[in-house]
């Protein structure tokens, strides 16, 4: 209980509210000197720990809220009978006041129903000091049939509900869901909910949840939502955390763990091949090794195809069994490579039912081979060998053939017959005018 006072009062004020306060405190005083007085002198106390309280301050011992509602008025410098009044409340709403002082007209210590035992270590007032203040030492009973169960702000705020499913199929849904009731008169306007899901889990897409709430006085909701898993297997699921924020402290509380189991066969199969790069007619092993990691038997029919250009030389491609949990089996045949180049191996397939009419379809990675065939040789183009090791064979060949064609052209002559002087006297004159040119230039 944390008193206020105006921001502004007579002196008059201020002394009639502290008589009220002190006769109320008296009134309880006197429940808590009869409780007191009937306490038994056999009580084996815990021990005690140690709080220093100011005017105004509140603390929280094993379940009992301990206020330093008032002292008595400030001297200009401490007084010996000085005392302090506190007001003690219990999560079953119980209360008493007390009157603690260190001297003979009252007593230092006060005990509560046989549970509580308080002393007043020191009590400081004055005018010198900001605020007046107490160090009190508080015990606990040690009798468990009297001792309260320590309730939290929490507890005492909300009631807290959750349930889920414990087993399920693989492909049926686990439900999940939470009742949240607002045990108190006052409304709660931010309340977050943060349900950690293993990575094995995913929302089921038709649910819808809200993960922040407000809650008006008294009242319930139900967050209700489902779960799809991935795989069987048994997963623990932390405990779902609460965080509430009430006037402007922030509060939280993480709910019980749990845990789902989930059952099915759960087939997975890995393709392998003894080489990545093989010679032309080489021959090839493939392998196929199909496990169930479930806990339900299931029946699989294993098939692969050939990849193009390779000839079955052993065994086959395919084959039926049933695959307890746990169990693996495993195909192997031989294909020769007819074809070379990059050749894509495809991808294994498996089709599985359990006795429950569970059932999928699963397949494996797909891989590359190179077959190499030695007698092939590189086609000799204009652009040249492929291999880049060889350096600008293309450019150097076009260099070449631009050369040898300007000189064939220069060295051609054609033919005009009886004109044919007239066109060597116009050469002549052409390759004077160009040797001209050439020593000017």
């Amino acid at each position: 209980m944390y008193i206020s006072y105006p921001d502004v009062k007579t002196g008059n004020d201020f002394m009639r509210q502290r008589i009220i306060l002190f006769i109320g405190l008296l009134v309880l005083l006197v429940n808590s000197c009869i409780v007191a007085g009937a306490q038994s002198n056999e009580i084996e106390w815990l021990d005690a720990q140690e709080y220093t309280l100011y005017w105004g301050d509140e603390i929280n011992h094993s379940g009992y809220f301990i206020t330093a509602s008032d002292f008595s008025p400030a001297k200009p410098t401490d007084y010996e009978n000085d005392y302090v009044m506190l007001t003690v409340t219990s999560i079953y709403h119980d209360s008493w006041g007390a009157i603690l002082a260190n001297n003979t007209e009252i007593s230092n210590n006060s005990v509560f129903d046989d549970r509580l035992n308080i002393t007043a270590l020191e009590i400081v007032t004055g005018n010198d000091i900001p605020a007046p203040y107490t160090t009190l030492s508080v015990a606990i009973s040690n009798s468990t049939g009297s001792l309260p169960v320590k309730i939290t702000w929490m507890d005492a705020t909300f009631e807290f509900e959750e349930r889920m499913s414990k087993e399920v199929y693989i492909d049926e849904r686990a439900h999940l869901s939470m009742k949240i009731k607002n045990l108190k008169a006052i409304p709660q306007e931010s309340v977050s909910i943060n349900k950690f899901i293993p990575p094995e889990f995913v929302f089921d897409p038709d649910s819808d949840v809200k993960w922040n709430l407000s809650f008006d006085p008294y009242e319930t909701k139900t967050l209700e939502y489902s779960l799809k898993a991935l795989r069987p297997g048994t997963y623990l699921f932390n405990g779902t955390l609460i965080k509430v924020e009430h006037e402007g402290r922030t509060y939280f509380k993480e709910l019980n763990t749990s845990n789902i189991t989930i059952h099915g066969p759960f087939i997975s199969i890995n393709k392998s091949i003894s080489k990545n790069s093989v010679s032309l007619s080489e021959q090839v092993n493939i392998s196929l090794d199909v496990s169930n990691e479930g806990d339900r038997a299931a029946h699989v029919s294993i098939s692969d195809q050939l990849p193009i250009g390779a000839t079955l030389i052993s065994s086959n491609t395919g084959m039926d069994s049933v695959l307890h949990p746990g169990a693996k089996i495993s195909l192997d045949y031989s294909v020769r490579m007819e074809k070379s180049g990059d050749i894509v191996i495809p991808a294994a397939q498996v089709k599985f039912m359990d006795s429950k009419e569970y059932e999928g379809i699963i397949y494996s990675q797909k891989q590359l081979m190179h077959v190499l065939d030695p007698d092939e040789t590189v086609p000799d183009n204009l652009y040249g060998d492929l291999d880049h090791t060889k350096e600008s064979s293309y450019e150097e060949e076009y260099a070449g053939n631009a050369a040898q064609s300007d000189e064939t052209m220069l060295e051609k002559k054609q033919d005009h017959g009886k004109l044919q002087f007239l066109y060597d006297i116009l050469d002549s004159i052409s390759q004077f005018l160009k040797n001209t040119k050439d020593k000017i230039l």
